[in-house]
């Protein structure tokens, strides 16, 4: 039994090497606090932080973790589809590995036809095609309407597709031709590796360290 915790050790040590070398380069700037980088997005602007469109960083009433948050996406009457917010590209993604994006929102309006998106895709060293950013490879993205009021924590996954390097974060609010106020914040966005992959590297940790052991 004495060995048990060094077996544990062991294999989490394992774990811990993969996961460092299977995370994104990790999101910068997760509260929005700038500097902002321009839109679009060049090869020069990944791993830069934050490109606002369309006008959307406004300052902010709601608190997140006891401080002022730095994002605001603040919508009135709009022109279509021409919403605000802010996405970032990050490097170092391994293709075939699902990752997880999670961010909390404060909702202050419903909105009417659509409300606040949280995406995330991936794209390729060149950046091919950045003038679609919006849609790179494997994008999925999660839809935000409600509750109100109150900061609520959202996630949304994808895998990463084969030749894909980067990871594309996009947060927005979205909602057509909505003459009402309508407002969401963002802030303490992160990007991981889930779980469940960390949890097969320790399945596999455990019967390398006890062959290791019977063979010493």
């Amino acid at each position: 039994m004495k060995m048990f915790p060094k077996v544990i050790a062991a294999a989490f040590g394992v774990v811990a090497a993969y996961s460092i070398s299977a995370q994104a380069q990790g999101i910068v700037d997760p509260n929005y606090s700038g500097p902002y980088t321009a839109n679009p997005i060049t090869v020069a602007g990944v791993d830069q932080g934050w490109a606002p469109f369309s006008a959307g960083l406004i300052a902010t009433t709601p608190t997140y973790n006891g401080a002022p948050t730095s994002l605001g996406l603040a919508l009135g009457a709009q022109d279509g589809w021409n919403t605000p917010g802010a996405y970032q590209i990050d490097s170092g993604v391994t293709p075939g590995l699902k990752y997880t994006v999670s961010a909390w929102v404060y909702q202050t309006a419903p909105a009417t036809t659509a409300g606040g998106l949280l995406q995330l895709g991936f794209e390729t060293a060149a950046l091919g095609g950045i003038s679609t950013v919006e849609n790179p490879g494997n994008t999925v993205g999660i839809t935000i309407n409600g509750p109100l009021d109150v900061w609520t924590e959202y996630s949304v996954s994808a895998t990463a597709p084969a030749g894909y390097t980067d990871a594309v974060v996009y947060t927005m609010a979205q909602d057509y031709n909505n003459a009402n106020p309508l407002a969401f914040y963002f802030d303490g966005v992160s990007i991981a590796v889930p779980e469940p992959a960390s949890l097969a590297l320790l399945a596999l940790g455990l019967p390398l360290f006890f062959i290791r052991r019977r063979n010493s």
